[in-house]
């Protein structure tokens, strides 16, 4: 399994006790070192952007205790237009194929009904984030090796040809 050192996780939901227990749950369920923040709103979280959250799981109705609140996809979309690397876990009560719809199409990583397993489907899909993320940055280290070989190889290749030509 591919893994990261450092994983940064913020939790954004307006529901105190669900994002206690998430937070709870998480810290001692991931095999990870894992660091999280936990917030009650989209702005919030959006505030603290700058700490680089590896993964956001951001619950889609954001204003029902704080009405004047971003709603979910509209912190998704910003989180997306500030950094598209983080990997967002949509949350959601509704069971509404249109919801999960919308949030996918804004880039989200995946959509996590709140159930009563909502807590270890959220640490899978995690689990799976983690992995994927970790993948992708061994794919971009590896071609950014492979342009620097190449590069290399080209000055290899001109030095060769610019000997021949001096040295005939």
């Amino acid at each position: 399994m591919k893994t990261l050192r450092d994983v940064v996780i913020f939790l954004v939901d307006d529901d105190k006790l669900f994002l206690k227990s998430l937070e709870y749950h998480l810290q001692h369920r991931l095999k990870y070192t894992i660091k999280i923040r936990s917030f009650p709103t989209g702005e919030e979280c959006l505030n603290n952007l700058h700490q680089n959250p590896t993964i956001v799981v951001l619950d889609y109705l954001l204003n029902a205790n704080y009405p004047d609140a971003m709603n979910g996809v509209q912190v998704l979309q910003k989180i997306k237009e500030t950094n598209p690397e983080i990997e967002v876990i949509m949350l959601s009560g509704h069971e509404k194929v249109e919801v999960a719809l919308e949030t996918m199409k804004y880039g989200a990583y995946d959509y996590v009904l709140k159930n009563e397993t909502v807590l270890l489907k959220i640490q899978s899909v995690i689990r799976n984030a983690i992995d994927s993320i970790a993948v992708k940055r061994q794919v971009k280290t590896y071609k950014l090796l492979m342009q620097i070989i190449g590069g290399i190889a080209l000055v290899i290749l001109l030095i060769v040809l610019v000997k021949r030509m001096f040295l005939h």
